[in-house]
């Protein structure tokens, strides 16, 4: 059995929308807290792009504390190719 007493802290966290719907990854603890805001980096069709996730509602589960992050569209970069619904579409 290991000694968890050395160990830093963890959290899960929940991304609820956006490019990374339905992901979870295990994050340190930062001062003892979650982070209240996580950026990340993808490759979208070559081109980097960053995401901006807020947190949310915080919950503990059979020992483990989750954080849901919600996306945050006008602080992240525009997907190239994303459809605009206002948009008509032209046909060759």
């Amino acid at each position: 059995m290991s000694d968890t007493s050395s160990e830093p802290a963890k959290y899960v966290a929940e991304y609820l929308d956006g490019p990374l719907e339905g992901t979870t990854e295990h994050r340190f603890l930062q001062d003892g807290a979650p982070e209240p805001r996580i950026t990340q980096y993808a490759l979208v069709d070559g081109t980097d792009a960053m995401f901006e996730y807020a947190a949310g509602e915080t919950r503990e589960l059979n020992g483990e504390q989750y954080v849901r992050y919600s996306f945050d569209a006008k602080d992240s970069d525009n997907l190239q190719g994303q459809a605009d619904p206002n948009e008509e579409s032209e046909h060759l």
